[in-house]
This record gives C-alpha cells, sequence and structure tokens, in this order.
C-alpha cells in the first residue's frame, strides 16, 4: 500500500502547495481522499482516474474543489476512449445544496455514493471506514485497511471528538492529522480545529507508529508544527506535496512462551 501527499494547506492553495488530498493505492486500486484545490495536478493522467474512488470527507471548498476537475477530466478521457471504468466518488450527504451541485454536472464521467458510516466499504483490497468527527459541517475521519496495513486520515475536527478518534486510530500504522493550530495563539482548547499539540496527543493515546501532520495554515512556518507535536510523539513528520511513502506490512509479534 503506498501513500502519496498531494496537498498539504489551507484554506487556500499557494505556489507549491495544495490543498487537502492524499493518494492511497493498492495495485491496480487507487483511492483518492479529499480533492482540494491545486491536489489534481500531482496526479497522473490519465492513469490515475482507471479505477479511481474518491472520498471528500466533507464538503468545504478546500476539500472538495478539485473534485469538478477530475470529473471533467474523466469525462474527456472517456470520450477519447482513454479511461474504461468511471470514476467512484463517495461524498457525505449535507450540505444538501453541494451534494446535488456535484451530482449534477453533465460533464462527468463518474458514478456517486452517499456516506453511510455505520457501513464498512470495500473498494478493492481496501476496507474503508468512517467516524464522524466534530466540525461545523458533516465530516468524517476516514480508516483504510488492506491486510494488516492501516492508514487513518482524521480530516477536520474539533478536540471534542478526541476519545472517538483515539479509538478510530488504535495501533494504525499511519495517522494523517489535520494541526492547522500552535498553542502558543492562545487559542480555546475546543476549536473547530486542533493544534499540533492536540494531535500528538491524539496519537500518542492511539499508539499510532507514525503521524504526518497537515493542513498546515500558509503564513506559518511548518516547523513550528513539527516542534510542537514533537513535544508529545516523536516519529512525526510534515506532509509535503508530492512525498510517496510504502506503508509496511506489519507483523505481529510471535509469543514465544511456552
Amino acid at each position: 500500500m503506498k501513500l502519496k501527499i498531494l496537498g498539504s494547506q489551507s484554506p487556500y492553495n499557494t505556489s507549491g502547495h495544495n490543498c487537502p488530498g492524499y493518494l492511497v493505492q493498492e495495485g491496480n486500486t487507487k483511492l483518492l481522499l479529499d480533492s482540494g484545490s491545486g491536489s489534481h495536478s500531482l496526479l497522473s493522467y490519465p492513469n490515475d482516474l482507471e479505477n479511481l474512488s474518491v472520498i471528500l470527507s466533507h464538503l468545504h471548498r478546500d476539500h472538495y474543489n478539485d473534485i469538478y476537475n477530475l470529473q471533467y477530466s474523466s469525462f474527456v478521457f472517456h470520450n477519447q476512449k482513454r479511461i474504461q471504468k468511471p470514476i467512484d466518488i463517495i461524498l457525505p450527504a449535507t450540505p444538501v445544496s453541494i451534494h446535488d451541485d456535484i451530482l449534477s454536472e453533465d460533464n462527468s464521467f463518474a458514478t456517486y455514493q452517499t456516506i453511510d458510516p455505520s457501513s464498512n466499504m470495500q473498494i478493492g483490497s481496501m476496507n474503508v471506514s468512517f467516524c464522524p468527527t466534530d466540525h461545523p459541517v458533516e465530516t468524517y475521519a476516514i480508516k483504510v485497511k488492506c491486510g494488516n496495513r492501516t492508514i487513518v486520515y482524521t480530516s477536520d475536527t474539533s478536540y471534542s471528538a478526541k476519545n472517538r478518534l483515539v479509538d478510530f486510530s488504535k495501533g494504525a500504522d499511519l495517522l494523517i492529522c489535520e494541526a492547522s493550530l500552535l498553542k502558543e495563539h492562545g487559542f480555546p482548547e475546543i476549536n473547530s480545529h486542533l493544534t499540533a499539540y492536540q494531535a500528538s496527543t491524539i496519537a500518542k493515546e492511539a499508539g499510532v507508529k507514525g503521524l504526518i501532520l497537515t493542513h498546515f495554515w500558509p503564513e506559518e512556518p511548518v516547523e513550528k508544527y513539527i516542534q510542537e507535536a514533537k513535544e508529545v510523539f516523536p516519529n512525526v513528520v510534515p506532509a509535503v506535496e508530492g512525498l510517496s511513502i510504502d506503508i509496511p506490512v506489519v507483523h505481529k509479534e510471535r509469543n514465544l512462551e511456552r
């Protein structure tokens, strides 16, 4: 299972930095977690459109703007007979106006599913499950399991969802966690986003093996987020556009006691 970072910034993209997008690939199956502004520019066309599913964690523009580019690209490449299978777009039911606008796009070669948080999805060899977070709109953390390997993406969340996220992320190989805020600015503990310190606390309590921080404010040096997170959890790196990571198979230690 491979992970490619397509975007690390919010609420807007700047030169060399895109809004959230994370491409998970296992064999020929591709799963894109969010499609934020500029993130589509790091996909490989038309190859990445073949066998592609897209999950939109929530319908804030910095997380879904580029879905329209993917819809139109799929339309064009299908007309050119360069892709055979429609992309599958999986999204929350609300806000209804945005959900319906995405589904109403005519120039699109896509199928659509609405997220049911009570059900798991099977996408190729990947098992996908959801955990509601606390955010101003309907928002989901997403867990992707393939064999012994697990990636969890928090999406946007308040620290009020901490216990849910800790339980949801238990023992994951990799946690991709938003860290929009820095505690040095004196934000209240419960906000609509996390500080880097809160993100690392979730990682530590969940016992994950590695932490990727993302969703950085463009004006803040990324080093500040990493420094703050390392006060709690040492195995942390920043999301960097174009970074590719192999998620290794995790083997359980054998019990040698008799």
